[in-house]
């Protein structure tokens, strides 16, 4: 068989997202749109959180809430759950208090815009639970906004983390 790696990444990524898509839709359709969002968001806050902890146990770094890591790490953590699903981001640390992490590319948006269902799934509404949770579990003491958002119309995604006064 000559699977070229690039193309065993694009297998995985297209499974990933085929997976979840299939697997919303099944519980869409058994259970309503509102239901299926509700445990949508549980599974993406869950799995976030452990690929985190094994991100940071592959790296060595500690996730201990009364020591938590600084924003370059943070950001680290963040571009690292970014590319195992393509989307394409990057980090900038503003000062030792926050943090901008700014997405060009979102496979999750551009695979809602395909299917005709960008305007119908609240995708910032998703970010925000999701992405909140994920940070919370790297670092309680930080807060997240989205500034900019694909589906307002902008050209790229932008979060603001900072850390709590």
């Amino acid at each position: 068989m000559d699977i070229t790696p690039q193309q065993l990444d694009e297998l995985r990524l297209g499974a990933l997202t085929a997976i979840d898509g299939l697997w919303f839709m099944a519980v869409e359709k058994k259970h309503g749109f509102d239901q299926a969002l509700e445990l949508d968001l549980k599974v993406w806050r869950d799995y976030g959180v452990i690929v985190t902890k094994r991100i940071s146990r592959m790296l060595g770094i500690s996730l201990d809430p009364n020591n938590p890591p600084d924003l370059q790490t943070t950001n680290l953590l963040m571009e690292a759950l970014c590319l195992i699903d393509g989307t394409q981001c990057e980090g900038e640390v503003v000062s030792e208090e926050e943090l901008i992490i700014r997405v060009s590319h979102c496979p999750w948006f551009e695979n809602l815009r395909r299917s005709g269902r960008h305007d119908h799934v609240p995708c910032e509404e998703i970010d925000n639970s999701i992405f909140r949770h994920w940070l919370e579990a790297i670092d309680p003491g930080i807060d997240f906004e989205i500034t900019h958002s694909l589906p307002r119309g902008d050209d790229h995604c932008e979060w603001t983390i900072k850390r709590k006064s």
